[in-house]
């Protein structure tokens, strides 16, 4: 039993609190049996409790419906006349199919609304996101810096699914042909020859027509890159100097003691992230010389200008002939960044993915990121690869509508 006055536990059959003293004696006077405080009816026999019988205790909240009886009262319906009003219903209508056309205009033309569904994932959606073609060397050099994780040509995606098994897609995303190859990064597509380093970074080829694939050099190679029928890559067995493969004699040679990791080709010259500055490396003359004196992380060259991440999480900018440099963003959340001939693409400390177009400097969010893991950034002709947590999605930069690839 639970006191009604202190509400503690009370023995059964007891008369009087042991806590507060408060009298809880509710017997039955026609049975003789004890029930709970402010029972109305017998437990035992069902009959009615003698007015008095349930005690309780002063100053004790007494419920308003034993206070006040209301008297019952009888209602009569109201008449309410059916005749249909035909004009008041056709104003109704018209003026719900005014307010449906306005709100689905708004939906579609509302510059506020930047984010499409989460999971479009059929075919005529993914039409609507991807028109693909071969990437640029700007993209190429900037998804190699991110280690190289989509390659495209003007049919064909080649990628690692949710379980970072190489695949071929089509256009709509459709997977055509899966390879078996377990973490192949640092993608170099050739004609039909993909370049790639195996999960024990050795380089390693793969015709794309056969199947057929094969390690060419069992080195730990990263940045790897093609340029003019030879791989150039960082070989992390030699202190992360510059190597190059000749594809046509099989033979690596070291080209720099220096520790580099991703690179751009321009002309005779290749620029370097270095360890501590961005360097260039004449391949006729093998001089080399410092572009910028400061730790970076990535590097991607664009009409003149070398484009980084410095130290301190910022974007900036050095000219390779005046070595004139610039912080261009402050509000980077990461410390990476894709790049296609027109455009900068970065995260912002929201999580959200913004598009810096170098023409203009107008900045506008394409995608917002679902979480905080970002796994992995990559740009086909202005089309983001972005992995989401652990989701794959493709998303197209000027209308901002985006498809899951591979969900996990």
């Amino acid at each position: 039993m639970i006191c009604p006055s202190c509400h503690r536990q009370v023995p059964e059959g007891a008369h009087f609190c042991p806590h507060c003293g408060t009298p809880i004696d509710d017997k039955c006077p026609h049975c003789g049996h004890q029930n709970i405080p402010n029972a109305k009816f017998c437990a035992f026999c069902g009959r009615p409790l003698l007015a008095g019988t349930t005690r309780r205790p002063q100053g004790s909240f007494t419920p308003t419906e034993d206070i006040y009886q209301e008297e019952e009262k009888t209602y009569e319906p109201e008449k309410v006349s059916r005749k249909v009003n035909w004009k008041v219903v056709l104003i109704s209508v018209l003026v719900l199919i005014l307010a449906t056309t306005g709100a689905q205009y708004y939906l579609k033309h509302s510059k506020s609304i930047k984010f499409s569904d989460a999971s479009p994932s059929v075919s005529e959606e993914i039409n609507s996101i991807v028109k693909l073609k071969k990437t640029t060397d700007i993209e190429q050099y900037s998804n190699l810096s991110n280690d190289g994780m989509v390659a495209a040509d003007d049919h064909y995606i080649y990628m690692s699914n949710a379980n970072n098994e190489l695949v071929k897609l089509d256009k709509k995303m459709n997977v055509i042909k899966n390879y078996g190859i377990k973490q192949a990064t640092y993608l170099n597509l050739v004609g039909e020859k993909l370049y790639y380093t195996d999960s024990n970074h050795h380089i390693s080829v793969l015709d794309t027509k056969t199947g057929k694939h094969e390690i060419l050099q069992n080195v730990g190679a990263f940045y790897m890159t093609y340029h003019d029928n030879k791989l150039y890559y960082q070989n992390d067995d030699d202190n992360e100097s510059l190597y190059v493969y000749d594809l046509s004699t099989k033979v690596s040679t070291k080209l720099l003691e220096e520790h580099i990791y991703n690179m751009n080709f321009v002309g005779d010259t290749i620029y370097l992230t270095g360890k501590s500055s961005i360097i260039s490396y004449n391949m006729t003359t093998k001089a080399t010389d410092t572009i910028y004196n400061e730790k970076v992380y990535g590097s991607v060259y664009n009409d003149g200008y070398l484009y980084f991440i410095t130290d301190r999480q910022s974007l900036g900018r050095v000219s390779v002939k005046s070595k004139e440099s610039q912080i261009i963003l402050t509000d980077m959340g990461y410390s990476m960044f894709v790049m296609s001939d027109e455009a900068i693409y970065y995260v912002g400390t929201d999580a959200k993915m913004y598009r810096l177009d170098l023409s203009t400097k107008k900045t506008t969010a394409v995608y917002q990121f679902q979480s905080h893991r970002i796994n992995g950034m990559q740009i086909v002709n202005d089309h983001l690869f972005v992995k989401d947590n652990q989701d794959w999605k493709v998303v197209n930069t000027s209308n901002t509508k985006y498809a899951v690839i591979f969900e996990n």
